[in-house]
């Protein structure tokens, strides 16, 4: 063999050895960026990465699931941390069997991700601690999984206790492409208001001032309950000064934050003037943040309440506020119990803003059962009353709701009303108290700093509106009352009765007689009549006629059931006014 031929030789090997060793640079280039194993059940693992220009990442993940679902209750996830939205969740869909497995489901594969920085998290549920989606193609395979979801429901756990070690979520990049961040540890940037990550039974309350109008960021996490159509985990913020709602979580301004379907979130954001500000934040019992009762939502560090302000140069522009303005109090008709009716009237000599707070039983017959109204005495009309549209969860039970909020009254005479059923009240509660129990029933306050007590007047006795010709109200079982009115000229008179009806006959009605010739000339008949709220038997009938000069007899009439105060059913909107009540126009 020539030189020659020896020198190429050992200039190819050394090519070759070159490109090998960098070959083998180029495989270990890439760094690990998460590495999240060893888990235990319920555990819930943060971690973060900055990029500092477009690159692919590969991510290896093995979740778990239940055999016909689609749904993974272990599996890992990526939100863009300043959009707070998800950039990569774990699917079944893309996922497949891992090792041949019933339950674990692994991904690997590289995806692209622009420069920014990002959170990464890992939710290991317990198996059924989810919403599922679950499918069936036949009548078969659901009863198989409904054998196995309760037949072997212990044996599913077990395995999949005693194979947490195989769930794992891995990142790699390429080497100086990243920086690590802890995501926890920046939740507090910028902010007015923290209450993030509270547990169960929280009440947050703080106060803030805005020396000018600012333009805040608010990202709010909750739970909302579709079967009770409330928040049970939810924020507001008032004026201090009005103490008027300027802002709150409700069903039409969140939407779905991933994770189980009741984790509902806002982000956005809102203005608002200069001025004081209370923000408050409250948990039921379950669900909160390293207390999951199902999946967290997607941005779990920030479940709860947190107000922003948008540049850090605003800060400046925000202090501390010490709430400290006690409200005037006007009525309180509290701690209430089983069976009661209670009112008390007051007057108003101009518009006034009133501060109500009314906390009820909201019973399964979408239908409050213990609540609170205001008629106004003058005109006998209803002007304010708890109702589903206008209350929320007020802790506790699912059926405990709160009306906490502003309402504003003309000058006028007006009687407030509470009345309660034969369970579930203020010391005698049949499931959980709602978080302020001593409030069970209906609180009038002064609203705002501007507020003039002596624009109010509270009656000790109730107030009787002096068109009134009769007034056979509040009548019982087995009764058969009358009362005689005059009418010194023609007059037009506003009737107004209340009583059972079913079936198209009457059982509690009222009539009018003339008694110069005994003839009726008006009576409750069940055509004229409407539904009265509560039981469908509890009719209503408001009626406008002429009466000539005369005397005449106003009469009411019951059966031995389903009256005023012991219904048998659940009892009419008004209930003090079973009987007829006569007004002139």
């Amino acid at each position: 063999m020539t030189l020659k031929v020896i020198l190429i030789a050992v200039a190819l090997f050394l090519v070759l050895s070159l490109i090998l060793v960098v070959g083998a640079v180029s495989v270990k280039a890439d760094d690990t960026v998460i590495d999240m194993t060893d888990f235990q059940t319920g555990d819930l693992v943060v971690d973060g990465f900055e990029l500092k220009g477009q690159t692919s990442v590969t991510i290896h993940a093995i979740g778990a699931a239940l055999k016909n679902t689609e749904d993974l209750y272990a599996y890992g996830w990526i939100i863009d941390a300043d959009s707070r939205e998800p950039v990569w969740i774990q699917s079944d869909q893309e996922s497949h069997r891992y090792k041949g497995s019933n339950y674990f489901r692994e991904f690997e594969d590289e995806i692209t991700l622009p420069a920014g920085r990002y959170e990464c998290y890992y939710y290991a549920s317990r198996p059924f601690y989810t919403d599922l989606d679950i499918q069936f193609n036949d009548l078969g395979k659901a009863l198989e999984f409904l054998g196995d979801f309760i037949g072997k429901n212990d044996e599913n756990q077990k395995y999949y206790d005693e194979n947490l070690d195989a769930l794992l979520f891995e990142i790699t990049a390429p080497a100086g492409l990243f920086t690590k961040f802890n995501p926890s540890k920046n939740i507090q940037e910028n902010s007015v208001i923290d209450f993030s990550q509270p547990g169960n039974d929280y009440t947050g309350k703080k106060g803030f001032t805005l020396k000018k109008d600012l333009n805040l960021k608010i990202i709010a996490e909750g739970e909302y309950s579709s079967s009770d159509r409330v928040f049970v985990d939810y924020g507001w913020i008032i004026n201090a000064d009005s103490r008027k709602k300027v802002w709150q979580m409700d069903k039409w301004n969140t939407s779905w934050s991933g994770g189980a379907r009741k984790n509902r979130g806002f982000i956005g954001d809102v203005s608002l003037p200069a001025g004081n500000y209370i923000a408050y934040y409250v948990t039921d019992d379950s669900h909160t943040f390293g207390d999951w009762n199902s999946l967290p939502p997607y941005d779990p560090l920030h479940y709860g309440l947190g107000i922003y302000v948008k540049n850090a140069s605003d800060k400046q522009y925000v202090a501390p506020y010490e709430d400290t303005y006690s409200e005037p109090l006007i009525i309180s008709l509290t701690h209430i119990g089983d069976n009661a009716f209670k009112s008390k009237a007051f007057s108003l000599k101009k518009p006034t803003d009133l501060h109500i707070v009314a906390i009820g039983e909201y019973g399964y017959d979408d239908a409050f059962v213990d609540y609170g109204w205001i008629e106004n005495v003058d005109d006998n009309d209803k002007v304010w009353e708890m109702a589903e549209e206008n209350t929320e969860h007020a802790g506790g039970a699912s059926k405990n709701r709160k009306f906490d909020g502003i309402v504003t009254l003309p000058a006028g005479n007006y009687t407030v009303y509470y009345t309660s059923d034969d369970s579930h009240s203020y010391g005698d509660w049949n499931a959980t108290a709602p978080l302020d129990r001593d409030m069970w029933g209906i609180t009038i306050f002064g609203a705002g700093k501007n507020f003039d007590p002596k624009m109010v007047e509270v009656h000790d006795q109730g107030l009787v509106n002096p068109d009134i010709l009769v007034n056979l109200t509040g009548i019982g079982d087995d009764a058969d009352v009358e009362e005689d009115f005059k009418i010194s000229a023609p007059e037009k008179v506003h009737i107004f009765a209340l009583g059972e009806g079913r079936d198209g006959e009457m059982f509690d009605y009222g009539w009018i007689v003339n008694k110069k010739n005994g003839e009726t000339v008006w009576e409750m008949t069940y055509r004229m009549t409407r539904h009265a709220g509560g039981a469908d038997k509890n009719r209503k009938v408001e009626s406008e006629i002429y009466l000539e000069p005369g005397l005449y007899e106003a009469h009411f009439e019951t059966d031995d059931s389903h009256s005023f105060p012991d219904f048998n059913a659940a009892r009419p909107d008004m209930p003090q006014k079973w009987g007829i009540t006569i007004i002139k126009k």
